[in-house]
């Protein structure tokens, strides 16, 4: 930008005399040397990052500090110019000339890093866009530095004469120059409009303030000659600049004074464009939460202080990064296997010590992993999903990890299932699927089984025994199992139930929703709102939810079976068999898990176990459905074995509602036969 404004500020010099230079003002040079002085002491004092925008900034300072002294030294020979030598005269105004114009390149330069443009482009793209920045620049110095040499022969954009001193020539390579700095202003403006979306709103409003502050000092300087407000207007515009964009609070942690996590991201992302190798060492502190409530949280930002320091000071050949409270990372570039493990040693003899801050001594418990770019990750989002496993997940919850032992695709088809739930429940991709129920004593389909199924953004469905886990965890379950149940209760309500042979249709119910002291209260409110017959609805529990939450679990099946529904123990045999389920619950009916059925049918001895099983069910006075019946055989050999109800492919598979509905009201000439 300043190279636009230096073309005017030695306009038509000759035409004065020496009474009229002396009405020259350089009162905005000095403050404009203040200004820039004052930027200069808090970025250092302030230890701004070193980063590429950050370098580009201070490199504009310093040519702004060159070009508002080279100023001063000019217009001082200027004045004294039948003193100086001519060669010293040429020598200045070249170096004046240089500095302003190299304004513009490292101008547009610092645009580019601050949209972060560089590390999308390919790199033929990236040698044009060099080559687009540098050649204009070149030309320029070539014009201002070959002039001494050409004068004679050749007036380049000024010239030196022993009668006048600086005189500047109106001719092609003068309007050359002004056409290179206006170009670069031009580029500039374009870049950050191309990119605005990757900047902040209120950051392009400071650069765009600060190029009309630019623009306007040009017209002040070259409409009042003698006030020379450029270089002052250009300090203020860059302590906007300094506060409002260069903040090192924006990529510092608060804390610990380190690289946060923007800067991780944008550090790594240069690294993977640029397709360098490199390590990521990661320090995971357990229990910070729990430090923090037992020595307060201004102790432990103390602590996480001094890990910070350490940390910066014995790898300072590195870059540390505090990502979160409980969690660093250094970056080490070009790394070797013996520097990795010595590095390795260094942190875990640390951690074996305690810490100590003030009066307060601590055990800080930390985890390492090592993630080896690009080999283990391609960007930043893969080393931030290792992080997350290494954080969350017991399996690896290890002193030592190394990336290559975690199952990152587990981690993203995670991430899949947790968005595909979110989905589902804000854009109604739920959808409520039946699977019939035989029974043995009326030889025909009587109800069916209700079951959630989901499909994501692209139309497959997830499978239940991948996304209901998920649900659990998640806490999604619990509007799950909302769904289902008021689905449910829409579907009966507006049927008749005599017409389709409908006598009881099995609904799930999850540990979660088990856990609640209010379950039996939603389930009732639901009922009455749709009016439906409570013996139509078959509640099922988990064996899962009744060892986790017996107590709760009594006193809601209590009021339900009391209500009239029908209770059932879910996926018996699956894992958590025990007798106390069936002695001290009110189910009336117990559903042998799938797998159970199938080793039965395959070994004679499970077979005489579940033979045992089943009697033992019903003598107690309850009801046997068997699930997982794939073929006639199997649901012949079921029937001698006692099973009350059957369910499985055989029958049928889970299919819609007016599919389901479809295959109850032909259910007598669909009859199979066992």
């Amino acid at each position: 930008m300043i190279g636009v404004i230096s073309f005017f500020d030695r306009s038509d010099f000759v035409t004065y005399n020496k009474v009229e230079f002396m009405v020259l003002n350089f009162d905005f040079d000095i403050a404009a040397l203040f200004i820039e002085s004052i930027v200069i002491f808090f970025y250092y004092y302030k230890r701004s990052v070193p980063s590429m925008q950050s370098n580009l900034f201070i490199m504009i300072v310093f040519t702004l500090v060159a070009c508002t002294v080279f100023e001063l030294v000019t217009i001082y020979i200027k004045y004294h110019y039948a003193s100086v030598p001519i060669g010293l005269q040429w020598f200045f105004q070249c170096l004046y000339f240089t500095a302003a114009n190299s304004f513009g390149i490292i101008y547009i330069m610092y645009c580019i890093a601050l949209t972060d443009y560089l590390h999308k482009l390919t790199k033929l793209k990236l040698l044009f866009v060099t080559f687009c920045i540098i050649f204009p620049y070149v030309i320029s110095l070539l014009i201002i530095w070959t002039g001494p040499f050409l004068d004679k022969f050749y007036p380049m954009a000024f010239s030196i004469t022993p009668e006048e001193g600086y005189v500047r020539n109106k001719n092609f390579w003068f309007y050359a120059l002004y056409g290179i700095s206006a170009y670069y202003v031009i580029l500039s403006l374009l870049k950050l409009i191309q990119e605005r979306k990757h900047i902040s709103a209120r950051e392009l409003r400071v650069v765009f303030c600060y190029i009309g502050i630019v623009l306007f000092s040009v017209f002040i300087q070259y409409r009042y000659y003698g006030m020379f407000v450029q270089c002052f207007a250009i300090s203020v515009a860059l302590l906007m600049f300094f506060f409002y964009i260069q903040r090192p609070e924006k990529v510092l942690d608060s804390i610990t004074d380190t690289l946060n996590q923007v800067s991780f991201f944008k550090k790594v992302d240069q690294m993977f464009s640029r397709n360098n190798s490199f390590t990521c060492l990661v320090l995971i502190l357990d229990d910070t939460v729990f430090m923090g409530n037992t020595i307060g949280m201004d102790q432990l930002n103390m602590m996480l202080k001094e890990v910070a320091i350490f940390l910066k000071d014995r790898f300072s050949f590195a870059q540390t990064f505090c990502l979160n409270q409980e969690c660093f990372c250094i970056i080490v570039k070009n790394s070797t296997e013996e520097r990795i493990q010595a590095a390795l040693k260094i942190i875990q003899n640390r951690f074996n010590m305690t810490w100590m801050y003030e009066s307060v001594e601590v055990k800080l418990y930390s985890r390492l992993c090592v993630i080896d770019c690009p080999k283990d990750a391609s960007s930043s989002s893969d080393i931030m999903d290792i992080i997350s496993m290494v954080s969350s997940d017991e399996r690896y919850k290890t002193p030592l990890l190394y990336a290559d032992e975690i199952d990152l695709e587990d981690k993203r088809r995670t991430v899949y299932i947790e968005h595909a739930l979110r989905q589902g429940l804000s854009n109604n991709r739920f959808d409520v699927y039946y699977q019939p129920i035989y029974s043995v004593s009326e030889k025909k389909l009587i109800g069916a089984e209700a079951l959630i199924r989901l499909m994501d953004e692209d139309g497959f469905f997830i499978s239940p025994e991948d996304f209901i886990p998920i649900a659990e965890k998640t806490g999604t379950i619990l509007r799950i199992g909302e769904f289902v149940y008021e689905s449910v209760c829409r579907t009966v309500s507006v049927i008749d139930l005599e017409e389709y042979g409908i006598k009881k249709i099995d609904i799930n119910l999850s540990v979660a929703q088990c856990m609640q002291e209010i379950l039996a209260e939603q389930i009732l409110a639901i009922q009455s709102i749709y009016n439906i017959p409570t013996e139509i609805i078959n509640l099922e529990i988990t064996e899962t939810a009744a060892a986790h939450t017996p107590e709760i679990l009594l006193r809601n099946m209590q009021k339900l079976s009391e209500a009239g529904f029908e209770l059932s123990l879910d996926d018996y045999g699956s894992g958590y068999s025990n007798m106390n389920y069936m002695l001290n619950l009110p189910f009336k009916m117990i559903k042998i898990d799938k797998y159970i059925v199938w080793a039965a049918y395959a070994d004679e001895r499970a077979e005489k176990a579940l033979a045992a099983t089943i009697r033992m069910i019903k003598s107690m006075g309850m009801t046997v459905l068997a699930e997982g019946v794939e073929e006639s055989d199997q649901a012949q050999w079921l029937e001698r074995l006692g099973c009350d109800y059957l369910q499985g492919f055989y029958f049928s598979k889970p299919v819609p509602k007016n599919e389901f509905l479809e295959i109850m009201k032909n259910r007598d000439s669909n009859e199979l036969k066992i």
